[in-house]
């Protein structure tokens, strides 16, 4: 399996594994990847990847149009044949993508990023949660 491995801060950090994750990555707003880290589990061309990171960004965005009368979205879970599909949107416009294999408690998986941001000041230049 490929291994992502992009060049900057995400892949400096020393710990940010977490058990049964295969890969984390950041999107910009516009679903692009900034920062990516382990297994390539979207085993797409790069087009349909592109378009797949795209939907989840698109997802976040209209869901913020909620936020003030129902609550801001604190995770998004697909599950897709032995994956989970994680996404966290952050209060900078980020989106962390988690995927995990199916048998990961996400509600862990959310708190353990979650975690590992607050703990990570300079993990994108800024602290992301309060």
């Amino acid at each position: 399996m490929p291994v992502l491995l992009s060049g900057s801060n995400i892949t400096k950090k020393a710990s940010i594994t977490i058990p049964g994750v295969e890969s984390i990555c950041i999107m910009n707003n516009k679903g692009r990847m900034i920062e990516a880290i382990g297994v390539d589990t979207i085993r797409l061309p790069n087009h349909k990847k592109e378009m797949f990171l795209m939907g989840i960004s698109l997802l976040h965005s209209v869901q913020r149009d909620f936020d003030e009368d129902i609550e801001p979205v604190e995770y998004s879970l697909t599950k897709r044949g032995n994956a989970k599909f994680i996404s966290i949107p952050m209060p900078n416009g980020t989106i962390i993508l988690a995927v995990a294999k199916k048998h990961v408690d996400h509600e862990k998986v959310v708190d353990c990023v979650i975690h590992m941001i607050n703990g990570a000041k300079e993990f994108l230049g800024e602290k992301l949660i309060e």
